[in-house]
């Protein structure tokens, strides 16, 4: 039984640093669609429209050249397809090997790149951000397990009558 709180704890503890890095997801498309003069919001919409699209693109790539992030996490934190960063890691590449293909998004994502770095309370003030995000994919996958458990005891209970 302390097991299994003691368990418990730490998945709290875990997913209260799981909140804090949507929140500090949610402030980089925020500096994101600011710096692009888009609507709020406008990040997570479908929309095809150039503006839309670089700034979506470059905070993914942000995301995930920077901060270290798999595909897979950047898929779960931006509720995206994980196709859509394959293609948003491809096109970064391409854009920053050749600047003149698409100046507008160089210089979009090293604004964006500088303006984040830059920033004094930003959470991710290291590169160990990799180690962190894997110790958080743990932990979530840990708990998913606890909860098959407890489902699995609770139908249990209730076949048993308790």
């Amino acid at each position: 039984m302390k097991d299994s709180l003691l368990v418990m704890m730490k998945i709290n503890m875990k997913m209260k640093e799981i909140d804090k890095i949507k929140t500090e997801i949610k402030k980089l498309k925020f500096l994101a669609e600011d710096l692009m003069d888009i609507p709020y919001g406008s990040i997570d919409s479908n929309c095809r429209k150039r503006e839309y699209s670089i700034a979506r693109m470059a905070t993914a790539a942000f995301v995930i050249f920077e901060m270290g992030l798999t595909m897979q996490q950047a898929k779960d934190y931006f509720e995206r397809h994980r196709t859509s960063f394959y293609f948003y890691k491809k096109k970064h590449i391409e854009f920053m090997e050749s600047p003149k293909f698409n100046p507008r998004y160089n210089d979009f994502y090293n604004k964006l790149v500088d303006i984040y770095m830059n920033d004094d309370e930003r959470l991710f003030k290291t590169k160990r951000s990799f180690q962190f995000f894997q110790e958080i994919e743990n932990a979530r996958k840990e708990q998913q397990a606890i909860n098959k458990r407890l489902r699995a005891l609770n139908a249990e209970a209730k076949r048993i009558g308790l």
